[in-house]
């Protein structure tokens, strides 16, 4: 429409635009935080808050507006009438409530952010309007109807943009700060648009105000805007702390809930029970393995006493007592601890039990938990167990005395005709009875060397070899052990070598006896298994602390070898690298077996290295103390 040339002339005080549109960005920063606490809330606090948020939006809105309005300045006074202002205010709240509850649902769509706008955007345009008709001035007021239309479009494009963005970042908790005052500004700088689009849209011409008009009509001050801007700041504020202060406290809370959910599926899934008793001992936590275990459903558990319902009487001084000792002391390896005991069934029925127990304190109580596992299972396989090993120890010992007993009946007859047949080798003999004489006199030693082999390994089994500690000449007793061996090597032109370290002691304090049998055995099976060449015997100082000390003896050959696949085969009893070995040269496979386990009774071990075709070289050691003594002749 066109502009009466008697309009009046209206300016702007920019002081009071720029405040208007900082309270729209407070505004707008304000509903990004009410919308998310709206969201998060139930029941009556989601009223409470929606409610409160509407009446602090709606007056961040109004206040916007009516500090725009009073930048408007026109050269004649201007009041309002106070009853048109609150049904303005009473718009802007309404407007307020319609796009907090909009943007607090759960899914939105297109269709509901555009009908929520229309209805907000509405609201908006109607507080706008109906506090410009509270204008009481001595003029008329003429409005455009184009920019009118123009304004409320800006309304409701405003309010949709508003409620969109709103609805994007209410519940988005990791928006920073700077993108949530960014979203306030462009909110905040949008919203002031439309306001000042409808001041456009209006003027003024100079005309008579009735006495009616100015019944309810009030003029306000500087004072009064500043009241305003700051009653609107004050009110702001305080919906933005106390969201704030929400925000933490639903985090918190929700951190809390999360742990305590936790906290159940970890207990309620537990494949152990779990009970928790209180500084009385009364029953504060009971999952469902507690059921099963002790047949006491959860809600007759609770609030019991776990002495009266699980735990045999001759066991409650000992639970009192442990529960008292982890509520009372401060030391954590009380406060946490793991023993075997016997609980009781709902049915009279005892269990065996493994507690795990630890002591909670929050603040000045006590708590007493634990995981308690049935081990019935477990201890009647341990027992299973025992006897087994208890029957094993049993037949071993039944089978080492039996090898005993049958060594010593069969060895005493044959050492009868062992005599026989050197006494009758005494005698005058044709060449053929002296033949089969000897062959008998052969095979009744070999038999012997079998019996004696088997009685050793059985007194080895049993635990029942001890060492002699005495003290001999090393140097003589090597000596004399080779000497016996010299025929052998020298029926199969073997040369039969021996090397003793100058730094080995000459007297020591060890088993003399058991030193040769492990020598005979290796040196007996070098000879044995070497066809030509040589067997060397190499005595050395492994280690030496004092007087103790460890040798090392090395017997090794030009033979056949040992593949090294069959190289830890030969230390198991009955066994040998070949088992056509046994048919060509004989022998039991016990020797390499009985003197591994004399070695390591030495407190030594034994190992071989050897190669096929090459040799063998077996390694052993001993401990031994070095004497000063003159050993018995």
């Amino acid at each position: 429409m066109t502009i009466p040339s008697a309009a009046m002339i209206d300016t702007y005080d920019y002081r009071l635009v720029v405040l208007s549109v900082l309270i729209a960005m407070l505004a707008s920063y304000a509903a990004l935080d009410l919308s998310g606490r709206v969201t998060s809330s139930h029941g009556r606090s989601r009223y409470l808050w929606l409610t409160s948020g509407a009446i602090a939006m709606g007056i961040g809105i109004w206040s916007m507006h009516y500090i725009g309005m009073l930048a408007f300045r026109l050269p004649v006074a201007v009041e309002y009438d106070w009853p048109t202002v609150l049904m303005s205010l009473l718009a802007a709240v309404l407007a307020s409530a319609i796009a907090l509850f909009v943007v607090s649902r759960r899914k939105m769509g297109l269709l509901l952010a555009a009908v929520g706008s229309v209805f907000m955007g509405g609201g908006i345009a109607a507080m706008h309007y109906i506090g410009m008709a509270a204008m009481r001035l001595p003029a008329l007021c003429h409005y455009s109807a184009p920019l009118v239309n123009t304004s409320v479009v800006l309304a409701i494009v405003i309010s949709f943009v508003a409620i969109w963005l709103t609805f994007y970042f209410r519940g988005d908790r990791t928006l920073g700060l700077g993108l949530k005052i960014v979203s306030a500004v462009v909110m905040g700088a949008a919203i002031p648009v439309m306001h000042y689009t409808g001041m456009a849209a209006a003027s003024f011409t100079p005309a008579v105000l009735s006495r009616q008009e100015l019944l309810h009509s009030v003029s306000v001050s500087v004072l009064g805007a500043a009241g305003i801007s700051v009653v609107t700041f004050m009110v702001l504020g305080l919906v933005v702390l106390t969201s704030f202060a929400h925000r933490r406290f639903s985090a918190q809370t929700m951190e809390l809930a999360s742990s305590e959910l936790r906290y159940r599926q970890i207990v309620e899934t537990a494949l152990d029970a779990f009970v928790a008793v209180d500084e009385d001992g009364m029953i504060t936590d009971w999952n469902r393995q507690a059921e099963v275990t002790f047949g006491w459903p959860h809600a007759e558990a609770i609030g019991r006493r776990l002495n009266d319902i699980a735990v045999p009487i001759r066991f409650r001084a000992e639970h009192k007592e442990i529960v008292a000792n982890m509520v009372a002391s401060s030391d954590e390896r009380v406060a946490r601890t793991r023993v075997e005991t016997t609980r009781m069934h709902r049915s009279g029925r005892e269990i065996p039990v493994e507690l795990s127990l630890f002591a909670i304190r929050r603040g000045g109580t006590h708590r007493v938990c634990g995981f308690i596992r049935d081990i019935t299972e477990r201890k009647r396989f341990e027992q299973e167990l025992i006897a087994a090993k208890e029957a094993a120890e049993a037949g071993s010992r039944a089978k080492s005395e039996f090898l005993a007993n049958m060594s010593h009946e069969i060895r005493t007859p044959l050492n009868g005709v062992m005599g026989m047949t050197d006494l009758a080798l005494d005698t005058e003999l044709t060449a053929e009875q002296r033949e089969y004489l000897e062959t008998a006199k052969f095979s009744a030693d070999s038999l012997l060397l079998v019996i004696d082999e088997i009685l050793d390994f059985s007194k080895i089994e049993a635990g029942k070899v001890e060492l002699e500690l005495v003290d001999f000449n090393l140097r003589d007793n090597l000596k004399a052990m080779l000497r016996t061996l010299e025929l052998r090597a020298d029926q199969k032109g073997l040369a039969l070598l021996s090397r003793i370290a100058p730094d080995v002691p000459e007297v020591v304090r060890g088993d003399s006896n058991r030193l040769r049998q492990v020598l005979v055995n290796l040196v007996g099976n070098a000879i044995k298994f070497t066809e030509h060449g040589q067997i060397e015997l190499e005595v050395s100082v492994e280690s030496q602390d004092g007087d103790d000390g460890a040798l090392r003896f090395t017997v090794s050959d030009s033979g056949i070898g040992i593949p090294i696949e069959k190289q830890n085969l030969i230390f198991q009893p009955f066994a040998q690298a070949d088992n056509s070995t046994t048919r060509k040269f004989g022998g039991t496979g016990l020797g390499l077996t009985i003197s591994r386990r004399l070695v390591e009774l030495m407190g030594g071990q034994m190992w071989v290295e050897s190669e096929p075709g090459v040799g063998t070289k077996f390694h052993f050691t001993a401990q031994f103390k070095t004497s000063s003594a003159v050993p018995a002749l």
